[in-house]
Formats: structure tokens, C-alpha cells, sequence
């Protein structure tokens, strides 16, 4: 999609690259090669340019300029400098209109009334979610758990992903559309532009599954913002119970999860069967422990 994923596979570094790339490892590799081009100036400043210049290009390819940064950063940079630049992860989705590739808006969906929008309200008044009393939870109503699990069986064996996605965002030329499996992200661009970002095939084929369902028994669905309708997708597949590929159980946890240079507790929905990460989203483990002790 971009100049760097065209470069040869030998020569880029995909793991710290693109949406892998690491922002304190980036800057503490920068800091490096302007520390080199100083002390080269010292020289000649041409060869000290040149030096940046060649440093700048190396980790702008390798995500990288010295071996083994990754470990070092994570080892010697405490975690509240890492978290200025690093939110940990994100929900996945589809964004509104160009925005980052993580899939979210740049900022927080409001809802007609002014206050934040709520999904999981949206979901019950929509008759989506039933608060079951036995279970002491939310659960899907039957019909539309069984429509979902058929229309996302439906939408992977016909693999028109991007027609499907362009039809959602309302994007007339579906040859616009392109979609990218990156193995831990699958990740939507509309003429280039990031316009979303999915744990998986999976988890995207179960958002447009459940958003056509809902067009077709919700009479609101339509008049939700992109943002919304996003957010309130992503809220839903909390409750997926069965891969949408290969029908395994999926299983929802707290894992922990390592970036290049930071862990991180997250709750994760997992496919048993194909480990298929249907969902993700960073956690406070402390919450988590209080909610268990309620």
C-alpha cells in the first residue's frame, strides 16, 4: 500500500515496520544517529549529513538502526516512558474517513443527545443484547445470534471482503478498496489511505456480518455515524461464540501480549480451533481483579 511494503521482503523488516513499527525504539534510534552525525562533523560535515542521512534511511527500512534495540528499550526504558508513546493495544474497526490505522476516531463518538455513545445501551434498546437474569449477563437474542452466525459463514466463503467493506462505508468505487492480511491485523485502505484495522479476517468478517443483519432488523442502523456503528461492532464480537471461517469455539480471556518492546495485559476472544484473535483490548488488571471480588 505504501513506498516501504514495496521494497523487497530482504531488505524491509515488517516486524518493526508499518503498523509494527515501535515509537520509542524509532526515537531512541534516532537519537543515536544524530549523536553519530555529530561526532562525525567533527570531521566533515558533508560525511556528517551523509551519515544521518544513511542512518535515517536504515531505520526508516529496519524499523532500526542498532541490533537488538527492541530488547534493550524494554529493558532499560521504564514503562511510563513507554506508555507516552505507545497506547498498547486497541479495538479493532473501521474508522470514519481517513484516520489512523487502528481503527479509531479521533474522538469519542457522541450521540444525538451529547453525551458519549454507549453500545452496549444502543445494543439493548435495538432488543440486540437481553440482560439475562440467570446468567447475570448480557446475551444475544437468539434470532439475531443465529442470522450473525449464518451471514458471516455466508460473507467468508464468498471472499468479496472488499466489496462487502465498500458497500459499509459507502464507497462507490469498490475498486478502491483494498484489504491486507498482516497475519495479527488485517488492515483496510481506501486509494491508499488507512481507513481501518481488524485483529483478523476473522473479526472483520464478523463485524460486516452483524452490521448486515442489523440493517436489516434495526430501523436505526443506518442513522449511526461510521464512528458509532464501528464501536458498537466491535462491542458485539465480545459475544462471538463460533469462528466465522472455521466454526471453532472462541474462547474469551486475559492474555498477555508483547509488543516489540512492551507487555501488556489484554482481554482477548480467541478462536480455539485456528487461534483466530476475533478481539483485543488493553485491560486494567487491577479492574479486572476487582470485578472478579465483586
Amino acid at each position: 500500500m505504501d513506498a516501504l511494503s514495496r521494497l523487497p521482503v530482504w531488505l524491509r523488516d515488517p516486524r518493526y515496520t508499518g503498523a509494527n513499527r515501535c515509537l520509542p525504539c524509532t526515537i531512541v534510534n534516532l537519537v543515536i544517529a544524530v549523536a553519530l552525525a555529530v561526532a562525525v562533523a567533527t570531521v566533515s560535515v558533508g560525511w556528517a549529513l551523509a551519515t544521518f542521512a544513511a542512518a535515517a534511511m536504515t531505520i526508516g527500512v529496519r524499523g532500526y538502526l542498532v541490533p537488538g534495540t527492541p530488547t534493550l528499550t524494554k529493558r532499560y526504558l521504564p514503562d511510563r516512558v513507554l506508555a507516552w508513546f505507545d497506547k498498547g493495544p486497541e479495538r479493532g474497526g473501521v474508522a470514519s474517513g481517513p484516520a489512523a490505522e487502528n481503527g479509531a476516531a479521533d474522538h469519542a463518538v457522541v450521540a444525538d443527545d451529547g453525551e458519549p455513545f454507549d453500545p452496549v445501551t444502543a445494543l439493548v434498546e435495538a432488543g440486540v443484547l437481553l440482560d439475562d437474569p440467570v446468567a447475570d449477563d448480557f446475551v444475544l437474542e437468539e434470532r439475531f445470534h443465529d442470522a450473525w452466525r449464518r451471514e458471516a459463514r455466508t460473507l467468508a466463503d464468498a471472499d468479496t471482503d472488499e466489496e462487502v467493506l465498500a458497500d459499509f462505508l459507502e464507497v462507490d468505487d469498490a475498486e478502491s478498496v483494498a484489504l491486507v492480511d498482516r497475519g495479527r491485523a488485517y488492515a483496510a485502505y481506501i486509494e491508499d489511505e488507512p481507513a481501518g484495522r481488524w485483529e483478523s479476517r476473522q473479526a472483520f468478517l464478523a463485524d460486516l456480518a452483524a452490521a448486515a443483519v442489523l440493517d436489516d432488523r434495526w430501523d436505526g442502523w443506518s442513522e449511526l455515524p461510521t464512528a458509532g456503528r464501528s464501536e458498537l461492532l466491535g462491542s458485539l464480537r465480545l459475544f462471538v461464540e463460533t469462528c466465522p471461517t472455521c466454526d471453532g469455539s472462541v474462547t474469551l480471556d486475559t492474555t498477555v501480549v508483547e509488543s516489540c518492546c512492551r507487555t501488556y495485559d489484554v482481554l482477548a476472544a480467541t478462536c480455539d480451533a485456528c487461534d483466530a484473535r476475533l478481539f483485543e483490548a488493553d485491560v486494567d488488571p487491577a479492574a479486572l481483579e476487582r470485578a472478579a471480588e465483586a
